[in-house]
């Protein structure tokens, strides 16, 4: 039985074939309403599933890579099968991609000459280009031709993220080929040695501190501070030894990977695909550079649009919890950066997704967002003003801007990142296209109410109706008790309870005639809350 089609890429014929093959032997084995368990990369035979189901998660997701015996859903243990995987670091002529490597480093050899003569201050490209240069030449073993210390690491772990080996299995791996290779050699020897290397060549995250009540960032004019200058809180969980913070912010920095795409001749070529190769089709919407969005920037913004190489990202936000467990109220909030550059098939690649924030819980950050997003604004402006980058395409360096031109969030998360409200009477941001809406959270009531102003009103207006808003709020305050005393006074009996609703109406009906409809609004909504 053949079982290569396993490692195959998702969507090509041979997959396909190979995941009809598989849905065959599940009619042969289970009745056709029957659940069975699923192989895909997902649920790893833990769940079960209908089969229709499962069809669409290995369709989707890919089937599990060691999964090639199927022991769980039938099939014997002592079948004999081809299961030796396509090698995803293998090229056509079968040099297990050294040519690769080879052309990739004599991109780089040229950069950083490039970079040397066209840049008044060399520097700001030798953090990056010359550490890679120096540890490409840096033998893993004497002798060793075919590998490099960084190409086998970097191998190493693609293949320890393909195949999900964990972190300490990996380590023990390293230990193994350190003692197998020749001496001396300059193997990592832990998954932490690893991590290092790749930091040193830029591919690491910067840590900021942040303040427990999300006030501010610990960096720039407030690096050195140990309490937040807003709320007065301590930076450390124990601020007499000052080695925990309270919170962490997690940024990966975007300016470098999006310079790193034009390193290679084929990064250059496919950031540049929707202008040299896309063959557009008369009505039909087949990548991003088809629709509206994208037209009617080019039309606003005509310099920009003149390069082909400046990059049109979208901005992907969501929260999740890490833990998996939904009885534990945990929510961390990744920031996703997606190049739409690319072809249509690169696009939505998880490869190409660029992580540049990860936002500390546990709850949402709500309306402390544009706080943790300092530091990617920061970027986005420096990319929009442009920053030096040498193209390997063209073998010139250029000035490289970019411009986010999509949002892709939920609903709630738009009144998150925006600002404006997304709830109550002026929630839909089609309906309510002149009045901008924003949430007052008052300090001496329980209200949280909505007030929707024209962009022309002015400051005093606004002081005059919070003040009308806070008298109406002591009104009711003391309507409401004697709401209350005078309900207890006809309840003659003591017996019958007095119903919420009737206290509620007869409010209602004193508030309608003193504040009108707001105040009976208003009314309703503080002495229902009690």
């Amino acid at each position: 039985m053949d079982r290569r089609w396993i490692h195959r890429t998702l969507f090509s014929r041979e997959y396909i074939e190979g995941v009809k093959e598989f849905m065959n032997f599940i009619q042969d084995k289970f009745s056709k309403d029957e659940k069975i368990l699923c192989p895909c990369r997902n649920c790893l035979n833990q769940k079960h599933q209908h089969q229709t189901v499962v069809n669409t998660h290995i369709l989707t997701y890919g089937m599990e890579s060691t999964y090639t015996c199927w022991i769980y859903h039938g099939e014997d243990f002592d079948v004999d099968v081809i299961e030796e995987p396509v090698h995803v670091h293998d090229t056509a002529d079968g040099n297990n991609g050294a040519d690769r490597f080879e052309e990739m480093f004599g991109d780089l050899r040229t950069a950083v000459e490039q970079a040397g003569i066209e840049t008044e201050n060399p520097s700001e490209h030798e953090s990056f280009l010359k550490n890679v240069m120096k540890e490409a030449k840096q033998q893993l073993y004497h002798g060793c031709t075919k590998f490099s210390r960084f190409s086998f690491v970097v191998k190493l772990l693609h293949l320890k993220s393909y195949h999900r080996i964990t972190n300490s299995a990996f380590t023990d791996i390293l230990k193994i080929l350190a003692e197998a290779f020749p001496e001396p050699n300059t193997l990592t020897k832990s998954y932490e040695e690893a991590k290092n290397l790749l930091k040193e060549l830029g591919l690491g995250y910067v840590s900021i501190h942040v303040c427990f009540n999300n006030c501010i960032l610990f960096r720039k004019q407030y690096a050195n501070h140990d309490n937040c200058p807003v709320c007065g809180l301590s930076r450390w969980k124990d601020p007499a030894r000052k080695k925990i913070p309270q919170k962490v912010l997690r940024h990966f920095p975007l300016v470098p990977r999006l310079r790193r795409m034009f390193l290679s001749k084929k990064g250059a070529e496919e950031a540049q695909w929707h202008k040299l190769k896309r063959q557009p089709i008369e009505k039909e919407l087949s990548h991003p550079v088809d629709g509206d969005a994208w037209k009617d920037f080019d039309k606003q913004y005509p310099d920009f649009a003149k390069d082909a190489r400046n990059i049109r990202l979208s901005i992907a936000i969501d929260g999740f919890n890490p833990f998996g467990n939904f009885n534990t109220t945990y929510s961390m909030w990744p920031v996703f950066v997606i190049p739409y550059n690319l072809p249509p098939w690169a696009c939505m690649d998880q490869s190409n997704f660029m992580m540049a924030l990860l936002i500390p819980g546990p709850k949402s950050p709500g309306k402390h967002f544009d706080a943790f997003l300092q530091p990617l604004v920061e970027e986005l402006l420096e990319l929009w003003e442009g920053v030096s980058t040498y193209d390997a395409l063209s073998e010139k360096m250029f000035d490289l801007h970019a411009a986010v031109l999509w949002c892709i969030h939920d609903y709630p998360a738009l009144s998150t990142l925006s600002g404006r409200t997304t709830r109550g009477y002026f929630a839909c941001i089609h309906c309510d296209k002149h009045p901008i809406s924003y949430g007052l959270r008052k300090k001496w009531g329980i209200l949280v109410t909505i007030v929707s102003f024209q962009r022309d009103i002015v400051c005093g207006e606004i002081m005059n109706l919070l003040v009308f808003m806070k008298a109406m709020i002591g009104q009711v305050n003391s309507l409401r008790k004697s709401c209350k005393q005078n309900w207890r006074r006809l309840d003659l009996g003591g017996n019958k309870k007095v119903r919420k609703g009737n206290v509620l109406t007869w409010a209602a009906r004193r508030l309608m005639c003193q504040f009108g409809a707001a105040g009976f609004v208003c009314g309703i909504w503080n002495i229902g809350g009690n």
